[in-house]
């Protein structure tokens, strides 16, 4: 059995607007935080999107500098360590789009977020999944776990996540999971046909990452 691996057209989740994450985003969110900003294209998308307030965080000091000529606020440096310096109580909506998976400690940046949120803020994020097909292909067909510049296998990925995983990530630092779902699908007759074959145990399998919507399931709390 072979299974293809991942093209660009399938990795064109790296687009700055972002849509599928972009409806996500309440359109009410009178501040956004865009954890890894990068450059501000996508936040300068979530000003449209929104009409609020849009900081950011970036660890790229030149990223940083081009974004902070786009959107409000920005702050240089590592998530973990900016975050404190966030104001409390002050965020609609926070924003991780392929970001957690690059941090060393995402659920502890995840605890950290949680009194940065209005009372019914929501964090909403994008997670790169494991189960992908043709990265499950990769590794138990081509044996083989490469180091690419994009996609499941992009070589500043920390984490990896499943539907279940990124869940209890969610759960454990202290939030209600509301939505989760796939995003940018795979359309791969095989995939397809394993999934049904299987009565749905690979249709996971079938999406690049997933997409969820979580708020504070508690008070909050400094942490």
């Amino acid at each position: 059995m072979r299974i293809a691996r991942e093209s660009k057209s399938v990795t064109a989740y790296y687009r700055p607007t972002r849509p599928e994450v972009l409806r996500l985003v309440p359109t009410t969110a009178g501040r956004v935080l865009d954890l890894g900003c990068g450059d501000g294209a996508f936040g300068a998308t979530l000003k449209d999107h929104t009409g609020g307030e849009v900081w950011g965080i970036d660890s790229d000091p030149q990223a940083a500098q081009h974004a902070n000529s786009i959107i409000d606020h920005v702050l240089v440096g590592a998530v973990h360590e900016r975050i404190a310096e966030l104001p409390d109580s002050h965020f609609d909506a926070i924003v991780c789009t392929d970001t957690l998976e690059r941090l060393v400690e995402p659920g502890a940046a995840l605890r950290q977020l949680r009194c940065k949120l209005k009372p019914h803020g929501v964090v909403v994020a994008a997670v790169p999944n494991i189960r992908f097909l043709p990265a499950m292909g990769q590794v138990l067909i081509r044996k083989d776990f490469p180091q690419e510049d994009f996609g499941t296998f992009d070589r500043t990925h920390l984490r990896y996540f499943t539907r279940r995983s990124t869940v209890r990530m969610f759960k454990t630092a202290g939030y209600t999971v509301q939505r989760i779902q796939g995003i940018n699908a795979w359309h791969g007759a095989l995939g397809v046909l394993l999934a049904v074959l299987t009565l749905g145990y690979f249709a996971d399998g079938l999406y690049l990452q997933y997409a969820c919507v979580a708020s504070p399931s508690g008070p909050h709390q400094a942490p």
